[in-house]
C-alpha cells in the first residue's frame, strides 16, 4: 500500500497517477448496462468506543486515520491500492476523485482530517472519517447488487477480525445517521432513462419508487441536478438486519425500471419515430460540428447518443467510448490536463474539439 500525505499539486507527480484513469466498472459495454449503468453498494461501520466523526476533534480524527492506515496495510490486497489524505490533495485532485465517483461530495466539503483508500481500478473504495468512521463501497456494471455486496465481504471480514465495531442488540450496527441503522447497507442504481423522460413517465416512476421506500436523485446524488437523463435510484431507511432482503428489493425494482424504460423506448419508436430519429441524428450532428460545449449540454447530447446506440440507430461507436468521454470531458479532468488555461472558454473549446474527433467516425443509420 502506498500512503500519501503531502501536497501533489501537479499532474506529473500526483498520487492519482497510481490509480486507473477510468473506473473499471464504467468500461462494460454489454446490454446488461444499457439502462442500469452501474450498481453501488455501501457498508458503513463505526469503531466501538469512539465518537462519531462529526463529534471528533482534529487530533482524534488523525489518530483514527493513522490507526486505519495501519489496519489497511495488513489487508491481503493492500498492495493494490493507495491511501490518500484528502487534506494533502490539491482542489483539482479532490474534484477528480469526485468525478470518478471515488469519494463523495460530502467528504470533499469537509475540511477536517479525512481520507480514502482506493483500489487502483477504482471499483472499490474505503472512506475514512466521512459521516462514519469506515464506509466501504463497491461499484459494478449493470444491475448486480448481490455481486457488489459479495465483493465487499472479504475485506469486511478482514477488518472485522482486527477492529471492534459499534453495535446494539436491537438496532444492529450503529451509524451517525439513524436512517442507516441495522445492517448499515445502502444500495444505489445509476440509471439512464431517456425513454421515460421523453414520454413523460418519470413522474409515475418517482411516485412508485417513493411508495416502495426508494428515492430518485440527481446525477451526483442527493441534492444534485438531473443531468443527461441519468438518475440515482437509492434505497430508503431500513432497520432490517438482513442485507439479502434489501438487496433483493432493489434488484426487483431495478428490473421493473428496465422494463418501464424498454416499453417507453418501444412507444417512441412506434408512436413518435420522427421525433426519436431527429433527437438522435441532431445530437450526432452537433457533436460532429460543434466548436464549444458546456458540461451540461455534453451530457444531454451523450444521452441521445447512448439511446441511439441502444436501439441500433448509430454505428461506429461503443457505449464504452461514451463512458470514457464522460469522465475525460468532466470539468476537473479538463483542468487536470489543461495547457491552455489562459484562453477564454478553453474547457468548452476542448470538449468540442475532442467530440468532433471521436464522433466524426460515427454514422446515423436510423
Amino acid at each position: 500500500m502506498r500512503f500519501f500525505s503531502t501536497m501533489h499539486p501537479t499532474a506529473a507527480n500526483s498520487p492519482l497517477n497510481l490509480l486507473s484513469e477510468y473506473p473499471a466498472w464504467s468500461k462494460a459495454g454489454g446490454d446488461e448496462s444499457a439502462v442500469i449503468l452501474s450498481t453501488r453498494v455501501r457498508i458503513a461501520r463505526n469503531l466501538a468506543g469512539e465518537h462519531f466523526p462529526y463529534r471528533m476533534n482534529q487530533e482524534d480524527r488523525i489518530r483514527v486515520m493513522r490507526g486505519m492506515a495501519r489496519v489497511i496495510s495488513t489487508l491481503n490486497d493492500s498492495d493494490q491500492g493507495v491511501f490518500l489524505s484528502l487534506a494533502a490533495l490539491a482542489l483539482v485532485e479532490i474534484s477528480l476523485l469526485i468525478e470518478r465517483r471515488t469519494i463523495s461530495p460530502q467528504l470533499a466539503r469537509d475540511e477536517k482530517p479525512r481520507g480514502v483508500f482506493a483500489w487502483r481500478n477504482l471499483d472499490r473504495t474505503m472512506l475514512i472519517c466521512e459521516e462514519d468512521h469506515v464506509r466501504l463501497t463497491d461499484i459494478v456494471p449493470g444491475l448486480a447488487p448481490q455481486k457488489a455486496y459479495g465483493n465487499l465481504q472479504p475485506v469486511l471480514a478482514e477488518l472485522s477480525s482486527q477492529l471492534q465495531f459499534s453495535t446494539h442488540e436491537s438496532l444492529g450496527f450503529l451509524t451517525a445517521c439513524p436512517a442507516n441503522l441495522g445492517a448499515a447497507v445502502r444500495t444505489s442504481l445509476f440509471c439512464h432513462l431517456p425513454g421515460l423522460t421523453l414520454t413523460g413517465g418519470m413522474e409515475s416512476l418517482v411516485s412508485h419508487a417513493a411508495d416502495a421506500g426508494f428515492t430518485l436523485r440527481g446525477f451526483w446524488g442527493e441534492g444534485s441536478d438531473f443531468l443527461g437523463n441519468t438518475f440515482q435510484l437509492t434505497d430508503g431507511p431500513s432497520l432490517s438486519h438482513q442485507p439479502s432482503e434489501m438487496l433483493t428489493r432493489i434488484e426487483s425494482l431495478g428490473q421493473e425500471v428496465i422494463e418501464r424504460e424498454a416499453l417507453a423506448r418501444i412507444a417512441l419508436q412506434t408512436e413518435r419515430p420522427a421525433l426519436l430519429r431527429d433527437k438522435i441524428a441532431r445530437a450526432l450532428a452537433i457533436l460532429q460540428a460543434c466548436r464549444a460545449l458546456s458540461g451540461a449540454e455534453t451530457l444531454s447530447l451523450f444521452s441521445a447518443i447512448r439511446l441511439g446506440l441502444d436501439i441500433g440507430f448509430i454505428e461506429g461507436l461503443s457505449r464504452e467510448t461514451i463512458s470514457m468521454l464522460t469522465f475525460e470531458l468532466g470539468k476537473a479532468h479538463l483542468v487536470w490536463t489543461a495547457t491552455d488555461e489562459g484562453i477564454p472558454d478553453h474547457r468548452r473549446i476542448r470538449r468540442a474539439d475532442r467530440c468532433r474527433e471521436v464522433f466524426g467516425k460515427a454514422r446515423f443509420v436510423g
